[in-house]
């Protein structure tokens, strides 16, 4: 009886320990498909996080390449406008300013406009600084040869020149050498960027 009982004990123990084994081996099985399955999601996860971090960079680079260029294209810009302008200006102020100076030529254009008011009266302006290289006989003589009235004025706000307006003040018309400059240079600012830039 006692090798019975020894042999029930044995395979008792031995299914116990079977048992053991494969619950184990089971347990370890699902440890592993659980612990690839981990790895596999954070590799997954390393990928997406690392693809967004490319695509950001990339997205950065295009914007600051973009940004680069356009910077650069409006400096350029400038100084291209900055180069015509002093050069329009060294060709046309100094002859400009010279001709709006002159008492005789500042006379023809004030004659000149002056016969375009007649209807209309209306008001001019005069440098003060042409008040002493004026004829007082062509000043004096203004206002008749207007027609209707001419106001004379003589401005200290006007460097040089002189500004004819209409006797509603609807408008001004100034003949200032800073406005034959922008008119002249105007016309000249397209043919001296092909010039000087070939563009």
């Amino acid at each position: 009886m006692s090798d019975q009982l020894q042999d029930l004990l044995q395979r008792v123990y031995e299914e116990g320990v079977n048992k053991a084994k494969e619950e184990a081996e089971a347990i370890l099985e699902k440890a592993g498909a659980e612990a690839e399955a981990i790895l596999a999601k954070a590799k997954e996860e390393a990928a997406k996080t690392v693809s967004k971090a490319k695509q950001e960079a990339e997205d950065i680079a295009k914007n600051a390449d973009s940004d680069l260029k356009m910077a650069a294209q409006n400096t350029l810009s400038s100084v291209k406008q900055k180069l015509t302008e002093v050069l329009l200006s060294e060709a046309f102020d100094p002859k400009l300013k010279e001709a709006t100076s002159d008492p005789g030529f500042v006379q023809k254009l004030i004659l000149e406009m002056v016969s375009a008011f007649k209807a209309s009266g209306g008001s001019l302006s005069i440098s003060k600084s042409l008040a002493d290289k004026l004829e007082k006989g062509f000043v004096n003589s203004l206002p008749e040869t207007a027609g209707k009235g001419l106001q004379v004025e003589f401005s200290p706000q006007m460097k040089n020149g002189f500004a004819i307006s209409p006797a509603d003040g609807d408008y001004k018309l100034s003949f200032t050498d800073e406005d034959f400059a922008n008119l002249f240079k105007s016309f000249l600012r397209p043919r001296s960027n092909k010039i000087l830039f070939k563009s």
